[in-house]
């Protein structure tokens, strides 16, 4: 239960937002209802919001799956792989590459 004292805090802060809401000129009371409808949203378990309410697709379902399936010069898919991740952490062949 609030105490007196809380109550009488919540009061006087919903009266100065109030007449500061009366000095928003009419054209930004759009700005803020959004605004307004997003603080009073429950907040989520890691404190934000989630803002996005479709389902990410797999990765799976990506064109970008079973790329090298048919190449005959990769035996290791999981080796050529962390090969090319070396290199492009290392900086890989860039030499080969100057003229």
């Amino acid at each position: 239960m609030k105490s007196i004292r809380a109550k009488t805090a919540d009061a006087e802060a919903l009266a100065d937002i109030a007449e500061t809401l009366k000095r928003v000129p009419k054209a930004r009371l759009g700005v803020v209802r959004e605004l307004l409808h997003a603080l009073a949203r429950p907040p989520t378990m890691n404190g934000e919001q989630k803002t996005r309410t479709h389902k990410r697709p797999s990765l799976l379902d990506t064109p970008f799956c079973g790329m090298w399936k048919d190449r005959e010069d990769i035996t290791d898919e999981r080796t050529y792989a962390r090969q090319l991740r070396r290199m492009l952490e290392t900086g890989g062949d860039r030499g080969k590459n100057l003229r």
